[in-house]
C-alpha cells in the first residue's frame, strides 16, 4: 500500500519540478532578451552618432572634390547638395515610411536650428576648404565639444562638472602644443583659421538648439524643415547670382561630370540625410557630454583621410598636440553621471 501510495505522489513532484523548471528557463530567455534589447536602447543612439562622424569625417574629401569642379563656388554646391537630400527626405514623406506633425511645438525653435546650420555654418565650412587643408580643419574641429559644452550652459542651463572642465584644460593644452609649427609650413592661412572658429560656433550653437527641440520633436521633423531652409536659401543665392551674371543656362553642367556627382550623392544623401539624422537622434537620446565627445571622432578620419588621400602634410607636433587634445575629449564623456541617464538628457519642461 505504501508503495501505491507513493507512485502519484512521485508523479506529483516530477510534474511539480518539470513545470518549475520550464518556469525557470522562461525566466532565464525573459531576462536574456530583456537585457540584449537594453543593451540595443543603450547603444543605438551611441552607434548612430559613430555612424555619423564617420560621414562628416570622410565629407571633407568629397567636399573638396566638388569644389573642384565647380571652381570654389561654395553656394552652388551646397544648392545642389541640399536639393537631393531634400528631395530624398520628401520621397520617403510621400512613402509613408516617416510622418511630421509641426503642431506640438513652436517651430520657430527649428528654424533658428536651421539658420545657424546648414544656412550659416555651411557656407562657412564649404568655404573654408578653399583656405585650409582638411588635415588642420579636423585638428581645429576637435575642439568643439568644448565649443558645445559652453553653449549648452549658457542656452540649455547643462552645466559642466570640475572633472569635465579640467580635461577642458586638457584639450586647451593640446591646441597650444597643436600650434607650436613654424607658420605656413602646414598650408594654413589666416582667413582660413577665422572661417574654422567661426563654423565651430555655429556648429555648436546649432547642436545646443537642436537638443532642445528634440525634446518636442523627431530628428526628421528637425533634420526635414532646416534642409528646406537650406535648398531655399542656397538655390535663391546661387540661382541669382548665375541669373544676374548671365550663366544661368551653364547652371547644370557641372552634373555632367562624375566626379561632380559623387561628391554630390555622398554630401546629399549621405550627409545632409543620413548622417543628420543618426546625429539629430543621438543628440536627444545621449548625456551631452557623451553626444559632444563622440562627435570627435569625425576629427580622427578626417584627418586621415586628408592625410592618405589629400597627401596632406601633418606635422609629428600637430599628431602629438591633436592626440592630446581627444583625450581631453574622452575624459570629459567618463565624466559623466551614469547611474541617473534621465538627468542626463535634456527636458524642455525643467529648463
Amino acid at each position: 500500500m505504501a508503495d501505491k501510495t507513493n507512485i502519484p505522489s512521485g508523479k506529483l513532484h516530477w510534474n511539480e519540478f518539470s513545470r518549475g523548471t520550464v518556469k525557470v528557463l522562461s525566466s532565464c530567455r525573459e531576462n536574456k532578451t530583456y537585457r540584449e534589447e537594453k543593451c540595443m536602447k543603450t547603444y543605438r543612439p551611441l552607434l548612430a552618432n559613430v555612424l555619423a562622424q564617420t560621414i562628416f569625417g570622410l565629407g571633407y574629401f568629397f567636399i573638396k572634390m566638388g569644389m573642384e569642379v565647380v571652381n570654389q563656388d561654395t553656394v552652388k554646391f551646397l544648392s545642389f547638395r541640399f536639393t537631393l537630400g531634400f528631395l530624398a527626405m520628401t520621397v520617403v514623406l510621400l512613402l509613408g515610411i516617416q510622418k511630421v506633425d509641426y503642431k506640438k511645438g513652436f517651430v520657430g525653435l527649428i528654424i533658428l536650428c536651421g539658420l545657424f546650420n546648414p544656412s550659416i555654418s555651411q557656407i562657412l565650412e564649404t568655404t573654408s576648404t578653399s583656405y585650409a587643408p582638411t588635415s588642420q580643419i579636423a585638428m581645429y574641429n576637435s575642439m568643439l565639444p568644448i565649443v558645445m559644452l559652453i553653449f549648452s550652459a549658457l542656452i540649455n542651463k547643462e552645466y559642466p562638472t570640475k572633472r569635465q572642465l579640467m580635461f577642458v584644460l586638457v584639450c586647451v593644452a593640446g591646441v597650444f602644443i597643436a600650434n607650436m609649427v613654424k607658420p605656413g609650413t602646414t598650408g594654413m592661412t589666416k582667413i582660413g583659421l577665422i572661417l574654422i572658429i567661426a563654423t565651430n560656433i555655429a556648429v555648436a550653437i546649432n547642436r545646443v538648439l537642436v537638443r532642445r527641440a528634440s525634446a518636442v520633436f523627431t530628428s526628421f521633423e528637425i533634420i526635414y524643415i532646416t534642409t528646406g531652409m537650406g535648398v531655399m536659401f542656397f538655390n535663391i543665392i546661387s540661382v541669382g547670382k548665375s541669373a544676374a551674371t548671365g550663366i544661368l543656362p551653364e547652371y547644370f553642367n557641372g552634373l555632367i561630370c562624375p566626379q561632380f556627382g559623387i561628391a554630390v550623392l555622398y554630401m546629399g544623401i549621405g550627409s545632409c540625410v543620413i548622417a543628420f539624422l543618426s546625429m539629430t537622434y543621438a543628440s536627444a537620446n545621449l548625456p551631452f557630454a557623451v553626444y559632444a565627445s563622440t562627435c570627435t571622432l569625425s576629427t580622427v578620419i578626417a584627418i586621415i583621410s586628408g592625410v592618405v588621400l589629400l597627401h596632406e602634410v601633418f606635422t609629428l607636433v600637430q599628431i602629438v598636440g591633436t592626440v592630446v587634445i581627444l583625450m581631453g575629449i574622452i575624459g570629459i564623456s567618463l565624466s559623466y553621471d551614469k547611474g541617473d541617464q534621465e538627468k542626463n538628457r535634456f527636458h524642455l519642461e525643467k529648463k
